[in-house]
């Protein structure tokens, strides 16, 4: 048979449970804590990021809008070069016909 264990020894072991749950749950809030400490540093850091990402989308639509403005631009400066060229053409052909009408009375009568 069996002893029956005295009430101070059984006091001893539950006391000894009561420590080990008592280390484990201090260990587990350690944890819980550091991990929530890095949580916390990952979600500062995504928002850093969210706010840079949009500044960077904010600059990229502004260089397009100026890009295609300065795109617009550039096809009305040639747009009028061209009419200006064109108009210059048409002169120098004009001055040619009429120096060479001129010339042709010249030389021949």
């Amino acid at each position: 048979m069996q002893e029956i264990p005295s009430a101070q020894a059984w006091q001893e072991r539950v006391e000894g449970k009561v420590d080990q749950i008592l280390d484990r749950l201090t260990r587990m809030e350690e944890r819980q804590s550091s991990l929530a400490g890095k949580v916390e540093a990952h979600d500062n850091l995504l928002h850093d990021l969210a706010e840079r990402t949009q500044t960077l989308q904010n600059e990229l639509v502004e260089v397009r809008v100026k890009a295609e403005s300065k795109q617009e631009v550039q096809q009305i400066q040639h747009q009028q070069l061209s009419g200006r060229w064109k108009a210059i053409g048409t002169v120098a052909i004009a001055a040619a016909s009429i120096i060479g009408g001129f010339l042709s009375r010249i030389w021949f009568p």
